[in-house]
């Protein structure tokens, strides 16, 4: 379990970019043979996550997210909230476009992440998320289960309600989607990502919510935080 506001993985502040923090930017569309490598690790990984506990799992699940991100030539720059998210159990919710956006939030926030049935269509896809400890929302009522179970056991999850939508659009994010934090009385922490320049992912951790009782209010406070920030650049 982590506690206050998370320490980001490879990246740079708001405004400067620092060579021991990030990784230069290269062309979004790399060689097939850069690819290779980072693949093959990631299979490997996926398929020994779960020797040596959950804190390996979370460290291999960082480290595949960053090397996947660094192949594409793309790095991820954190904006902080205006105050630090409370301790306990949180349910991370942020807009993703593509499987980018789902790993530039692994390396920034590390929890348990759980991906639209969508963005693992493909069953190779689906395998190796699961073997990595990724849950996958194909919106049956086991998912939230699991997430409930894993935020009143005082552990972070992250998600990604409104699907995989456009990359100025957060989506219509689903009160079933955010019902566990209801369930479970955890904070909800909104997200948004959204591309800020050639090669860069910007990351914008906005304020907590308080649960209160309504998935569906809540909800649609996380949605309204999060387009604020890509349609404007800026928080609530």
């Amino acid at each position: 379990m982590d506690h206050g506001t998370p320490t980001p993985v490879r990246t740079s502040s708001p405004h400067t970019s620092s060579p021991h923090t990030s990784a230069p930017a290269r062309s979004a569309a790399p060689a097939r043979s850069a690819m290779t490598p980072v693949l093959a690790r990631t299979a490997v990984r996926a398929a020994t996550a779960t020797w040596g506990g959950d804190r390996r799992q979370q460290r291999l699940r960082v480290c595949t997210a960053a090397d996947l991100l660094l192949a594409q030539g793309l790095r991820v720059r954190v904006v902080n909230p205006p105050v630090a998210w409370p301790r306990g159990p949180r349910l991370v919710v942020a807009n993703a476009a593509g499987w980018a956006d789902v790993l530039a939030l692994a390396t920034v926030v590390p929890g348990t992440p759980v991906v639209d049935a969508a963005l693992a269509a493909r069953p190779l896809l689906r395998s190796l998320a699961r073997r990595g400890g990724l849950l996958v929302d194909d919106g049956s009522g086991a998912v939230r289960a699991q997430v409930t179970a894993l935020l009143r056991a005082g552990a972070t999850v992250t998600a990604h309600p409104g699907g995989a939508a456009g990359a100025d659009d957060p989506g219509r994010f689903r009160a079933r989607a955010l019902a566990p934090a209801v369930d479970a009385q955890a904070a909800v922490c909104p997200v948004a990502v959204r591309p800020a320049g050639s090669g860069v992912l910007e990351v914008h951790l906005l304020s907590a919510l308080q649960p209160g009782h309504d998935a569906r209010a809540l909800a649609a406070l996380a949605e309204y935080a999060v387009a604020h920030v890509l349609e404007s650049g800026a928080p609530v």
